[in-house]
């Protein structure tokens, strides 16, 4: 086998080595898709916490737990709101709300 040979086969190894690289960087790529989590970690708050985070009463808190407002679990019969439940109300929600405070 001459140089010039040895040189040609060696670029075509190289070649394929590059291509089966490429396939198995796209199904890493579609593996790690698969694996992100579905939904991002939630913390649960206390009553007391939840009121400060969203700059409310605890009284007024525990109404909007009560009436369904805010959602919530009971563990052990203490409430226990996610912290996605600090996301910021619509504007039909405000307006519903201040109605019901007004009457």
């Amino acid at each position: 086998m001459s140089f010039a040979e040895a040189a040609r086969d060696e670029a075509e190894r190289q070649q394929r080595i590059e291509a089966k690289l490429d396939r198995l960087l796209a199904e890493l790529a579609q593996l790690a898709a698969m694996r992100a989590p579905a939904q991002p970690e939630t913390t649960m708050l206390t009553v007391k916490q939840f009121a400060a985070r969203a700059g409310i009463s605890q009284c007024t808190c525990r109404r909007r737990v009560s009436d369904g407002t805010i959602a919530h679990v009971r563990v052990a019969g203490s409430i226990r709101i996610p912290s996605s439940a600090l996301r910021p109300a619509d504007p039909g929600t405000v307006a519903r709300l201040a109605r019901e405070a007004r009457t």
